[in-house]
C-alpha cells in the first residue's frame, strides 16, 4: 500500500460514523484526497457536474486495487444468493467509495457515505465480480472504474 493511499484511507477511518461536509459520497473522496495531499477530481477534471463519472487519479484494474484507491460506480448492483435460499441486494446508481480492504473472493470493504439512508461515513462490503462464494453466489452488474490517488504537483 502506498503512503498516499494509506493517508486517504486513514482520513475515512478517522471520520467513520461522522458526516463529512454535506455527506455526499463525492465530498468524502474529495476531502480524503485533499487531506492526503493528493490531486482531487476537480484538479484532474476541471469543472465537474453532479452526474459526471469522476476521475480520481491513475486508472488501475480491479486486480491491482490497494487500500486507499477510489472506486467510481455507475448503475452498480449486486445480488447475493445464499445456498440456504436467502438473498440480499444492494445498488449504487452513481457513487464513489474508498477502498478499505480487499479479499481474494472478489469483494472489497469500502468507506462510503450517502448510502443505506445515512450521510455518515460507513464501512461496507461490496462485490466486484460475479461468481461463487462460500455459502452462495453473487451476481454483479453495472460499471466500475478504479483509481489510484496521484500526488499533488508542487510548483
Amino acid at each position: 500500500m502506498s503512503v498516499l493511499g494509506n493517508a486517504v484511507a486513514q482520513f475515512a477511518q478517522t471520520n467513520l460514523g461522522n458526516q463529512v461536509g454535506n455527506g455526499e459520497c463525492w465530498t468524502l473522496a474529495e476531502r480524503a484526497l485533499q487531506s492526503a495531499g493528493a490531486r482531487t477530481s476537480t484538479e484532474i477534471m476541471g469543472r465537474i457536474g453532479p452526474d459526471d463519472n469522476y476521475v480520481w487519479g491513475d486508472a488501475v484494474t480491479a486486480a491491482s486495487l490497494e487500500v486507499g484507491d477510489i472506486i467510481q460506480f455507475r448503475n452498480y448492483s449486486f445480488r447475493f444468493e445464499g445456498s440456504d435460499g436467502s438473498w440480499s441486494e444492494e445498488s449504487r446508481p452513481h457513487h464513489t467509495a474508498i477502498v478499505a480492504s480487499i479479499d481474494t473472493s472478489g469483494a472489497v470493504e469500502v468507506f462510503e457515505c450517502n448510502v443505506n439512508g445515512s450521510k455518515k461515513v460507513q464501512r461496507n462490503r461490496l462485490y466486484l465480480r460475479t461468481g461463487a462464494l462460500s455459502g452462495g453466489s453473487v451476481t454483479v452488474s453495472g460499471q466500475m472504474w478504479f483509481y489510484r490517488p496521484q500526488p499533488r504537483q508542487t510548483t
